[in-house]
Protein backbone atom coordinates (compact mmCIF):
# COMPACT_ATOMS: atom_id res chain seq x y z
CA UNK A 1 0.00 0.00 0.00
CA UNK A 2 2.88 2.31 0.80
CA UNK A 3 4.32 1.93 -2.72
CA UNK A 4 0.91 2.32 -4.36
CA UNK A 5 0.22 5.63 -2.59
CA UNK A 6 3.78 6.89 -3.08
CA UNK A 7 3.98 6.13 -6.81
CA UNK A 8 0.43 6.92 -7.90
CA UNK A 9 0.12 9.42 -10.75
CA UNK A 10 -3.24 10.60 -9.37
CA UNK A 11 -2.78 10.93 -5.61
CA UNK A 12 -5.96 12.95 -5.08
CA UNK A 13 -8.08 10.43 -6.97
CA UNK A 14 -6.55 7.57 -5.03
CA UNK A 15 -7.08 9.06 -1.57
CA UNK A 16 -10.60 10.14 -2.51
CA UNK A 17 -11.37 6.58 -3.54
CA UNK A 18 -9.99 5.24 -0.27
CA UNK A 19 -11.85 7.73 1.89
CA UNK A 20 -15.20 7.22 0.16
CA UNK A 21 -15.00 3.42 -0.09
CA UNK A 22 -17.47 2.04 2.46
CA UNK A 23 -15.81 -1.39 2.51
CA UNK A 24 -12.63 0.04 4.03
CA UNK A 25 -12.51 0.21 7.81
CA UNK A 26 -11.89 3.46 9.66
CA UNK A 27 -8.47 2.39 11.00
CA UNK A 28 -7.36 1.32 7.52
CA UNK A 29 -8.51 4.63 6.05
CA UNK A 30 -6.56 6.35 8.81
CA UNK A 31 -3.31 4.54 8.07
CA UNK A 32 -3.66 5.03 4.32
CA UNK A 33 -4.23 8.74 4.92
CA UNK A 34 -1.07 8.93 7.01
CA UNK A 35 0.93 7.52 4.12
CA UNK A 36 -0.79 9.91 1.71
CA UNK A 37 0.22 12.92 3.84
CA UNK A 38 3.80 11.64 4.02
CA UNK A 39 4.24 11.58 0.24
CA UNK A 40 1.73 14.16 -1.00
CA UNK A 41 1.68 16.90 1.60
CA UNK A 42 1.43 19.67 -1.04
CA UNK A 43 -1.68 18.07 -2.52
CA UNK A 44 -3.08 17.79 0.99
CA UNK A 45 -2.61 21.50 1.56
CA UNK A 46 -4.16 22.46 -1.77
CA UNK A 47 -7.19 20.17 -1.44
CA UNK A 48 -9.00 20.02 1.88
CA UNK A 49 -9.66 16.35 2.56
CA UNK A 50 -12.07 17.18 5.35
CA UNK A 51 -14.64 18.01 2.67
CA UNK A 52 -14.78 14.47 1.35
CA UNK A 53 -18.37 13.22 1.48
CA UNK A 54 -19.36 11.43 4.70
CA UNK A 55 -15.82 11.45 6.03
CA UNK A 56 -17.11 12.47 9.45
CA UNK A 57 -18.63 8.99 9.71
CA UNK A 58 -15.08 7.70 10.20
CA UNK A 59 -14.13 9.37 13.46
CA UNK A 60 -10.48 8.27 13.70
CA UNK A 61 -9.66 9.29 10.15
CA UNK A 62 -11.54 12.56 10.38
CA UNK A 63 -9.91 13.46 13.69
CA UNK A 64 -6.45 12.66 12.31
CA UNK A 65 -6.92 14.83 9.21
CA UNK A 66 -8.31 17.62 11.37
CA UNK A 67 -5.24 17.46 13.64
CA UNK A 68 -2.87 17.53 10.66
CA UNK A 69 -4.59 20.57 9.17
CA UNK A 70 -4.53 22.34 12.52
CA UNK A 71 -0.76 21.89 12.77
CA UNK A 72 -0.24 22.87 9.14
CA UNK A 73 -2.34 26.00 9.60
CA UNK A 74 -0.18 27.01 12.58
CA UNK A 75 2.99 26.41 10.58
CA UNK A 76 1.63 28.42 7.67
CA UNK A 77 0.73 31.31 9.99
CA UNK A 78 4.36 31.46 11.16
CA UNK A 79 5.88 31.06 7.70
CA UNK A 80 5.57 34.75 6.62
CA UNK A 81 7.66 35.78 9.63
CA UNK A 82 10.37 33.26 8.76
CA UNK A 83 10.33 34.29 5.09
CA UNK A 84 10.83 37.88 6.20
CA UNK A 85 13.70 36.82 8.44
CA UNK A 86 15.32 34.90 5.58
CA UNK A 87 15.08 37.92 3.28
CA UNK A 88 16.55 40.18 5.93
CA UNK A 89 19.36 37.85 6.97
CA UNK A 90 20.54 36.65 3.60
CA UNK A 91 23.35 34.29 4.53
CA UNK A 92 22.66 31.26 2.38
CA UNK A 93 24.69 28.75 4.36
CA UNK A 94 22.41 29.32 7.37
CA UNK A 95 19.21 28.50 5.52
CA UNK A 96 20.64 25.28 4.12
CA UNK A 97 21.00 23.91 7.67
CA UNK A 98 18.51 21.82 9.63
CA UNK A 99 16.09 23.90 11.65
CA UNK A 100 17.77 22.94 14.95
CA UNK A 101 21.02 24.46 13.66
CA UNK A 102 19.21 27.56 12.40
CA UNK A 103 17.72 28.06 15.86
CA UNK A 104 21.14 27.59 17.45
CA UNK A 105 22.66 30.13 15.06
CA UNK A 106 20.12 32.83 15.90
CA UNK A 107 20.46 32.18 19.63
CA UNK A 108 24.20 32.65 19.24
CA UNK A 109 23.62 35.78 17.15
CA UNK A 110 21.38 37.16 19.88
CA UNK A 111 24.09 36.55 22.49
CA UNK A 112 26.67 38.34 20.32
CA UNK A 113 24.28 41.25 19.93
CA UNK A 114 23.76 41.53 23.69
CA UNK A 115 27.53 41.42 24.22
CA UNK A 116 27.91 44.48 22.01
CA UNK A 117 25.87 46.40 24.56
CA UNK A 118 27.47 44.81 27.64
CA UNK A 119 24.35 42.76 28.23
CA UNK A 120 25.51 39.15 28.02
CA UNK A 121 25.56 38.69 31.80
CA UNK A 122 22.84 41.06 32.93
CA UNK A 123 20.52 43.87 31.99
CA UNK A 124 22.74 46.91 32.64
CA UNK A 125 23.25 47.72 28.97
CA UNK A 126 25.63 50.44 27.87
CA UNK A 127 22.91 52.91 26.93
CA UNK A 128 21.17 52.37 30.28
CA UNK A 129 24.42 53.09 32.13
CA UNK A 130 24.67 56.40 30.30
CA UNK A 131 20.97 57.23 30.30
CA UNK A 132 20.11 60.43 32.13
CA UNK A 133 23.46 62.08 31.43
CA UNK A 134 23.06 65.44 29.74
CA UNK A 135 26.61 65.54 28.52
CA UNK A 136 29.13 62.88 27.63
CA UNK A 137 32.77 62.92 26.73
CA UNK A 138 34.80 61.70 23.79
CA UNK A 139 35.03 58.18 25.25
CA UNK A 140 31.24 57.93 25.52
CA UNK A 141 30.75 59.10 21.93
CA UNK A 142 33.34 56.62 20.73
CA UNK A 143 31.80 53.73 22.65
CA UNK A 144 28.28 54.40 21.40
CA UNK A 145 29.29 54.86 17.76
CA UNK A 146 31.54 51.77 17.89
CA UNK A 147 28.72 49.56 19.26
CA UNK A 148 26.32 50.83 16.59
CA UNK A 149 28.86 50.23 13.83
CA UNK A 150 29.46 46.66 15.03
CA UNK A 151 25.70 46.11 15.19
CA UNK A 152 25.35 47.22 11.59
CA UNK A 153 28.24 44.95 10.54
CA UNK A 154 26.65 42.02 12.38
CA UNK A 155 23.27 42.27 10.65
CA UNK A 156 24.02 44.12 7.38
CA UNK A 157 21.88 46.63 5.52
CA UNK A 158 19.15 44.24 4.17
CA UNK A 159 18.21 43.45 7.77
CA UNK A 160 17.68 47.13 8.61
CA UNK A 161 15.82 47.72 5.36
CA UNK A 162 13.49 44.73 5.72
CA UNK A 163 12.50 45.66 9.27
CA UNK A 164 12.39 49.38 8.51
CA UNK A 165 14.94 50.30 11.15
CA UNK A 166 15.99 53.95 10.86
CA UNK A 167 19.69 54.31 10.10
CA UNK A 168 21.86 57.36 10.72
CA UNK A 169 25.22 58.04 9.14
CA UNK A 170 28.20 58.47 11.43
CA UNK A 171 28.15 62.22 10.86
CA UNK A 172 24.42 62.43 11.58
CA UNK A 173 24.93 60.49 14.79
CA UNK A 174 27.85 62.53 16.18
CA UNK A 175 25.96 65.77 15.47
CA UNK A 176 23.18 64.69 17.84
CA UNK A 177 22.98 65.99 21.38
CA UNK A 178 24.35 63.41 23.79
CA UNK A 179 20.94 62.57 25.26
CA UNK A 180 19.63 61.98 21.71
CA UNK A 181 22.59 59.70 21.03
CA UNK A 182 21.42 57.63 23.99
CA UNK A 183 17.81 57.62 22.74
CA UNK A 184 18.89 56.51 19.26
CA UNK A 185 21.12 53.76 20.66
CA UNK A 186 18.26 52.58 22.86
CA UNK A 187 15.93 52.60 19.83
CA UNK A 188 18.34 50.43 17.82
CA UNK A 189 18.87 48.05 20.72
CA UNK A 190 15.18 47.61 21.55
CA UNK A 191 14.17 47.21 17.92
CA UNK A 192 16.74 44.54 17.07
CA UNK A 193 16.41 42.75 20.40
CA UNK A 194 12.65 42.46 19.89
CA UNK A 195 13.10 41.18 16.32
CA UNK A 196 15.58 38.52 17.42
CA UNK A 197 13.55 37.33 20.41
CA UNK A 198 10.35 37.13 18.35
CA UNK A 199 11.98 35.27 15.48
CA UNK A 200 13.73 32.78 17.75
CA UNK A 201 10.31 32.06 19.26
CA UNK A 202 8.81 31.68 15.78
CA UNK A 203 11.56 29.22 14.86
CA UNK A 204 11.03 27.24 18.06
CA UNK A 205 7.29 27.11 17.46
CA UNK A 206 7.74 26.05 13.86
CA UNK A 207 10.09 23.29 14.94
CA UNK A 208 7.67 22.19 17.64
CA UNK A 209 4.85 21.91 15.08
CA UNK A 210 7.20 20.04 12.74
CA UNK A 211 7.85 17.45 15.45
CA UNK A 212 4.14 17.17 16.23
CA UNK A 213 3.39 16.63 12.55
CA UNK A 214 6.14 14.04 12.21
CA UNK A 215 4.79 12.10 15.19
CA UNK A 216 1.30 12.16 13.72
CA UNK A 217 2.34 10.99 10.28
CA UNK A 218 4.84 8.31 11.15
CA UNK A 219 2.99 6.48 13.89
CA UNK A 220 1.95 3.74 11.44
CA UNK A 221 0.49 0.30 11.74
CA UNK A 222 -0.12 -2.41 9.13
CA UNK A 223 -2.76 -1.69 6.50
CA UNK A 224 -4.94 -4.30 4.89
CA UNK A 225 -6.72 -2.78 1.90
CA UNK A 226 -7.82 -4.46 -1.29
CA UNK A 227 -5.96 -2.50 -3.98
CA UNK A 228 -8.57 -3.35 -6.59
CA UNK A 229 -11.16 -1.48 -4.55
CA UNK A 230 -9.27 1.79 -4.55
CA UNK A 231 -7.36 1.89 -7.81
CA UNK A 232 -10.27 2.22 -10.20
CA UNK A 233 -10.74 5.24 -12.49
CA UNK A 234 -12.96 8.04 -11.28
CA UNK A 235 -13.93 11.32 -12.88
CA UNK A 236 -12.21 14.43 -11.59
CA UNK A 237 -15.60 16.12 -11.48
CA UNK A 238 -16.50 13.86 -8.58
CA UNK A 239 -13.83 15.42 -6.37
CA UNK A 240 -13.65 18.99 -7.65
CA UNK A 241 -15.55 20.33 -4.64
CA UNK A 242 -12.63 19.70 -2.31
CA UNK A 243 -10.53 22.30 -4.12
CA UNK A 244 -12.66 25.14 -2.75
CA UNK A 245 -11.53 25.36 0.84
CA UNK A 246 -8.09 26.39 2.01
CA UNK A 247 -6.48 25.93 5.38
Amino acid sequence: MDILIKDTKQPLVLIYNILTNKSILDDDKLNATKIFFQYHIEVSIKYNLLLVDNLDNYKNTYSFIEDVYLILSKQLSILPHLIKLKKSYNQRFIWDLEIESIISHFKSLHTKFLCLFDGSKGFLYLHLKLKGMKEGNHYHYEQLSERLKKTFDLFKKPFFDEYKIVLLTFHQFVELKFENMIKYTEYIFNKINSILVNNINYLLLYDNYRIQLYNLLYNNSDININVNNVDSDIDNDDIILINKTQL
